[in-house]
């Protein structure tokens, strides 16, 4: 996508990727103290340096290791029968994975390890999902700590069989609105904190912000800004061609989402359930401390995808439409009896 859709420099970390790629390349940087030692940056730059691709000369080269990447992923999930066809086909065409799946930035190496997590979680295997957690905590301790508590609930409390009731969800929501309000007082000011860190990271006046005051304000705005989040921007805070696209886009991904959670209804309620209180919990967090409409596409977009595979496989959603005309108007194909014409000669 880089030099297509805008210029490379339009994200200019790629950049800090490609430089300390080359250099444990060329020797400059060891390997393993870039593993264990460095920060986001060098550590995602040795994992693309463990890659079996020989050079980088651009920083677009990248991007075509991260696709590599995703191809890989795509046949490992295709092996382990995760896919729907209604997964599979959102897997392969869903515009935001595609552009930051195509670009030289540690988004992949995320994404990949996430859905890996929580394939192992639905298989019940402990080492290789704690092994996934191990580079996801290094690059992206965020997701980790968002995923990670839900995984190990998900096992603990054999979620991944029984699923959970719509009691248990009521009862879910509620404690953790209980809960919000116990924490402001503790998680408010680093709540704040992040939100101003944020805002001023992506340009916006620390002077422009309004903070959250009090522990109502908090309760509204985490119920509130998760749905938000989901869909920004909305068709009219687009400020040019790129962002109506994506205006377009969240339409058009929140339609299809209705449409699977309606199918998956109708088949596994309970394991729906789980999924709807994961995709709610981590959208609220996000959506408290994230501004930017390009940022907020960056970051949700892989929790989109792992709903859309995870609910389809979990709930048997192989289509979202059903039939328009009822059963006794659809005519099939008439079976000729094997006795032949009964006429009589």
């Amino acid at each position: 996508m880089n030099e297509f859709l805008f210029p490379t420099g339009y994200l200019g970390d790629q950049f800090r990727y490609w430089r300390q790629f080359n250099a444990i390349r060329a020797g400059e940087l060891p390997l393993l103290e870039s593993l264990l030692y460095g920060g986001n940056v060098e550590q995602a730059a040795a994992l693309f340096a463990l890659m079996p691709m020989p050079l980088a000369v651009s920083p677009i080269s990248l991007g075509f290791f991260n696709t590599l990447f995703w191809t890989a992923l795509f046949f490992w999930l295709y092996n382990k029968r995760v896919f729907m066809p209604v997964s599979m086909w959102f897997f392969l065409l869903y515009p935001s994975m595609a552009l930051y799946t195509g670009l030289s930035l540690r988004d992949t190496f995320i994404f990949v390890f996430m859905v890996m997590a929580v394939q192992f979680a639905r298989e019940g295997r402990w080492l290789p999902m704690l092994a996934v957690f191990v580079p996801l905590y290094a690059i992206k301790f965020q997701n980790f700590f968002i995923l990670a508590p839900i995984l190990v609930v998900y096992l603990l409390f054999g979620i991944r069989h029984t699923g959970v009731s719509v009691g248990r969800g009521i009862l879910t929501m509620v404690v953790g609105l209980v809960a919000l309000v116990a924490v402001s007082p503790v998680a408010l000011p680093l709540i704040n904190l992040f939100r101003s860190a944020m805002y001023r990271e992506d340009g916006g006046d620390r002077d422009q912000l309004k903070l959250i005051e009090g522990p109502g304000e908090f309760v509204a705005e985490g119920l509130t800004s998760g749905v938000y989040f989901l869909l920004k921007p909305f068709p009219w805070e687009a400020a040019g061609l790129l962002q109506l696209i994506q205006a377009a886009e969240n339409l058009v991904v929140f339609g299809l989402l209705v449409l699977i959670v309606r199918a998956a209804w109708r088949r596994v309620p309970k394991k729906l359930i789980f999924w709807l209180l994961f995709m709610a919990f981590a959208l609220s967090i996000y959506g408290l401390v994230v501004f930017n409409y390009g940022t907020a596409a960056r970051y949700r977009y892989p929790f989109i995808v792992i709903f859309v595979l995870f609910v389809c496989a979990d709930c048997h959603v192989r289509s979202v439409f059903k039939p328009f005309a009822p059963a006794h108007w659809r005519v099939g194909r008439r079976r000729v009896p094997s006795g032949g014409d009964s006429s009589l000669s």
